[in-house]
């Protein structure tokens, strides 16, 4: 009996049988379980921007007549930012910390502003760069530190916000034309994009009064780069471009070179949108009308998050938004298509699923 066994399974093997994605799960020590967080209704709006580690979530949707309108969503529901209903056309919540510290920005007579709340409370706007007349926070630190942009006639700069909303300044590589924070981590290190007359640059400012801006560079025949998430440590992840092969996920860890971070299978492109403190990156693999979340941790490589379910599912990952000190990842989704073909038209029309996947089993 047990020689018949065998038999079976390498018949099995030969043929190309494949393990469940809740079995694949299980043999490389590493599953989720998802839960629903909520939906965004259809429509020509519906972001998911951030979350921290308590599961609280910004994000932009349009609900109604009026415009887009920035939004923070706990365990009691989805509230839009108190202020923000005020900008008749469009507001952006677009980052918070672990102290529900949200930054974003809304419209005004005079352009975009930067703002700040507490959680879902009324907002107060930010400093803008002398002579300037727009800007955006992006993202936001612990110690209540942000980052983001500000722009006037000439040029867009790269800039960041005390706690107290104090503006300053970020400089730009040679030969920009303008830059933009996006990322920040809990000691002041910015990360972002300077884009200069031969293409985009991913950009490190390092923490400190005397920041100056590091080109971080791209992977071997690219064009350009950019930086979108910055970890406590100075690891850096973002997208290495290419004219010909589109966009690849990358990581630069701290003191090291640029690393591609590949694509998953049948894929032909990816974007790295977030990285923890335990170096695990989380991001969005597409191609062929498909867009799948990914998880790439330095054990494993690059995994589709959909594969790492810890059962069976009615719904697909397409992004992986945000992944927490613990690993517990805040991801969107839409209901299965199940007939072939390519359907990137038909989930326009599907809600939009807000996900918190939760790690369990070995990490």
């Amino acid at each position: 009996m047990p020689q018949i066994s065998f038999l079976i399974v390498l018949i099995l093997l030969c043929a190309g049988f494949t393990l469940a994605p809740t079995e694949q799960a299980k043999a490389a020590g590493i599953s989720y379980t998802a839960s629903q967080i909520g939906t965004l209704p259809v429509g020509s709006t519906r972001i998911v921007r951030a979350a921290n580690d308590s599961g609280e979530i910004v994000g932009t949707a349009k609900d109604s007549s009026s415009g887009p309108k920035g939004f923070f969503w706990d365990a009691s529901g989805r509230h839009t930012i108190v202020g923000s209903e005020a900008s008749g056309d469009y507001s952006s919540a677009n980052d918070i910390n672990d102290k529900g510290e949200v930054v974003g920005s809304m419209n005004v007579s005079t352009g975009i502003r930067a703002f700040r709340s507490q959680r879902k409370d009324k907002l107060v706007f930010l400093d803008q760069l002398p002579g300037d007349t727009s800007s955006v926070a992006l993202a936001i630190g612990l110690s209540g530190k942000a980052t983001g942009w500000s722009s006037g006639s000439t040029r867009v700069r790269a800039a960041t916000w005390s706690p107290v909303g104090a503006v300053q300044a970020l400089p730009m590589l040679p030969d920009s034309e303008s830059c933009r924070g996006l990322a920040i981590n809990n000691h002041g290190d910015v990360a972002g994009v300077c884009d200069t007359s031969a293409g985009p640059r991913a950009v490190l400012w390092a923490g400190g009064s005397d920041k100056t801006a590091q080109d971080l560079g791209m992977l071997s025949g690219d064009y350009g780069s950019e930086a979108s998430g910055i970890n406590d440590s100075g690891d850096i992840v973002g997208t290495s471009m290419d004219r010909a092969k589109g966009q690849r996920a990358v990581l630069w860890p701290k003191g090291s070179v640029i690393k591609d971070l590949g694509t998953l299978p049948d894929r032909l492109s990816s974007r790295a949108l977030a990285i923890n403190n335990r170096g695990e990156v989380i991001g969005v693999s597409e191609g062929n009308g498909e867009e799948q979340a990914f998880l790439w941790t330095n054990e494993e490589g690059m995994q589709d998050l959909n594969n790492l379910l810890s059962s069976v599912s009615d719904f697909k990952l397409t992004h992986a938004i945000s992944i927490s000190s613990g690993g517990s990842i805040t991801a969107i989704g839409h209901d299965k298509i199940t007939l072939p073909g390519d359907h990137s038209h038909d989930i326009h029309d599907l809600p939009l699923r807000v996900f918190r996947l939760n790690p369990v089993g070995a990490r």
